[in-house]
């Protein structure tokens, strides 16, 4: 995949523009300062993605050293409803 690259001054000029491009497309673009990529501008719907990844890869790695990675059904209804089923 060849990413687009615009420097921060170029981004700044054209933000509004990049953004909804990214956000329609759901191609990340790189933003950078001197010649160094120093952020990545992604789409919401990528940002989640990249969050459940996240989780799940620290949910596995809880489950690699054998510690209790869940939450019991009853426990979680009562957490998020205050009472029990």
């Amino acid at each position: 995949m060849c990413m687009m690259t615009y420097s921060i001054v170029q981004a700044r000029a054209r933000l509004g523009a990049i953004a909804r491009e990214v956000s329609a497309t759901r191609e990340p673009v790189a933003i950078t300062d001197h010649g160094q990529t120093v952020a990545v501008l992604v789409s919401p719907a990528d940002a989640v993605e990249l969050d459940e990844l996240r989780a799940l890869a620290a949910y596995r790695e809880r489950q690699a050293h054998g510690e209790n990675a869940g939450v019991p059904h009853e426990e979680a209804f009562r957490r998020i409803f205050g009472e029990d089923e």
